[in-house]
């Protein structure tokens, strides 16, 4: 059985990992080197990284909000967590560390719904016995 704290540390680490790469691709992508994914111009990958920002504290709230829900807020926030994830890593994936962060928001999402999944295949099988 998967620890809910499992789950949490790593939503919330992605989450984390997916604001601090939102800043720096952000702040990176105004200097004069103008490093990260600058599709159309500097603006764009501005506007990208607060967008990657916004994920990253969106996802850091549904962390917090699994941890401590129960089993049908479980359940949506898995899915949260599963579509969150998956919805940063295609728009705003090209940086190594929102990458990152949102992989392990997918697979915290992943865990905590085949936690559940598990869960009510056990009571279940146990309730006909």
């Amino acid at each position: 059985m998967v620890q809910r704290s499992l789950v949490t540390l790593l939503a919330a680490l992605g989450g984390i990992l997916i604001v601090i790469g939102g800043l720096l691709g952000a702040l990176f992508s105004l200097g004069p080197g103008r490093f990260g994914m600058a599709f159309g111009g500097m603006a764009s990958a501005f506007v990208l990284g607060v967008l990657a920002v916004v994920f990253g504290l969106v996802i850091l709230a549904y962390s917090g909000a699994t941890h401590f829900g129960g089993t049908p807020r479980n359940l949506t926030g898995g899915v949260v967590l599963v579509v969150l994830g998956l919805v940063t890593w295609v728009v705003v994936g090209g940086w190594i560390l929102v990458a990152v962060g949102s992989f392990l928001t997918v697979v915290a999402g992943i865990l905590i719904l085949g936690e559940l999944f598990l869960s009510e295949t056990r009571v279940t099988s146990n309730r006909s016995s």
